[in-house]
């Protein structure tokens, strides 16, 4: 009795470690079903005096958002809006000198609407090279855009963005900067910061990996 206990729990760890490893097969459901859990927390960010625009994702029920640093760069105040045509300002920035990244919050309490805001979950640790993902922007003006593509390469350093960038294949263009970079789970991956016409004849578009803006965030709550 006490060996088939044995045998089934570590038939258990074995099912939990191979589930890490192994993302959620991929179906006709599988990305549509995603992109509908995710897209709610993806907004427009603009600078507040300027008429160019990025793309940023929420990642509290309280209003943070992690976007792009250059998205941010020398501005004071952030407009947001949300998938529904609501808009929040945001004057409270924060960007990593070390890296292309940035967060934000959106000076409003969701409380006072009745609702928290909608948000995706951060992953921890580097995707596996191969490993399916997709990406949501706002390329071209065209709101709301999805991509799909693998991760390409990990652990990359490219001046200005940073280093440990995440590559992906997956297709990005000007207003996909600050967007999300997402696994076959929802959860964010990094924040999208470059796309291939950095690079000639290289389709290396670039992420800064979550960890770096989890960084900034707990570093700024800690003070």
């Amino acid at each position: 009795m006490k060996s088939n206990i044995v045998i089934l729990g570590i038939l258990f760890i074995f099912m939990l470690v191979m589930g890490s490893y192994f993302p959620t097969p991929l179906t006709s459901h599988t990305v549509p079903g995603l992109v509908t859990k995710t897209l709610p927390a993806v907004v427009e960010v603009r600078p507040g005096f300027d008429n160019w625009m990025g793309a940023g994702v929420l990642i509290s029920e309280d209003g943070w958002i992690m976007t792009a640093g250059h998205i941010v760069e020398n501005q004071e105040v952030m407009i947001i809006t949300m998938r529904d045509g609501s808009k929040y300002m945001s004057i409270n920035i924060i960007s990593d000198p070390n890296s292309d990244i940035a967060i934000l919050k959106i000076d409003a309490d969701p409380n006072s609407e009745g609702d928290a805001f909608p948000y995706v979950r951060l992953r921890r640790g580097y995707p596996l090279l191969g490993a399916p993902v997709f990406v949501i922007g706002h390329p071209l003006g065209m709101f709301n855009t999805i991509s799909l593509g693998v991760i390409s390469n990990i652990h990359q350093n490219r001046s200005p963005f940073g280093s440990g960038l995440i590559m992906t294949d997956a297709e990005v263009t000007h207003g996909n900067s600050g967007g999300p970079l997402l696994d076959m789970e929802g959860q964010l991956l990094g924040i999208i910061v470059a796309g291939s016409h950095y690079f000639t004849g290289l389709e290396a578009n670039l992420a800064v990996p979550v960890a770096k803006g989890r960084e900034l965030l707990e570093k700024y709550v800690r003070q």
